[in-house]
C-alpha cells in the first residue's frame, strides 16, 4: 500500500513587526489555523528576525489527488491571509510525492 505526502514551504515578510512577540503572534496564528483547517503538520523554521518567517507544512493521505487538493487549498488559504495585509509571501514551493509500499515495511 502506497501513501502520498504533500509538503508546502512559505517564506514570508511580516509587516509592522517591531519585536519577536509581534512575529510570534502572526506566525502562531497561521500555523494553528493551518493545522486545524487542513489537518497538517506545521512548523516555524526561523529565522529569528522580527520581520521574516519560513513556514513548512506537511500532510499525508491515500491518493495523489487528495494531497494535491489539500496543498492547493493551503496555498489559497495563505493567499487569502496575505490579502489581509499582515504579511507578504516572498517565496513558496510545494511537492506531492508517494512513499513506496508501507505494507511490506510494517512486517519487517
Amino acid at each position: 500500500m502506497k501513501f502520498w505526502a504533500g509538503v508546502a514551504f512559505f517564506s514570508i515578510r511580516i509587516y509592522g513587526a517591531a519585536s519577536l512577540k509581534d512575529r510570534r503572534h502572526v506566525v502562531r496564528s497561521l500555523l494553528e489555523r493551518a493545522r486545524n483547517r487542513f489537518n497538517a503538520s506545521a512548523a516555524d523554521l526561523g529565522p529569528d528576525a522580527w520581520d521574516r518567517a519560513d513556514l513548512a507544512f506537511a500532510c499525508a493521505g491515500s491518493s495523489h489527488q487528495e494531497m494535491t487538493q489539500r496543498i492547493d487549498q493551503l496555498f489559497s488559504f495563505m493567499e487569502k491571509r496575505e490579502e489581509e495585509g499582515e504579511f507578504e509571501v516572498m517565496s513558496a514551493s510545494r511537492e506531492v510525492f508517494s512513499y513506496g509500499d508501507i505494507q511490506n515495511r510494517a512486517s519487517e
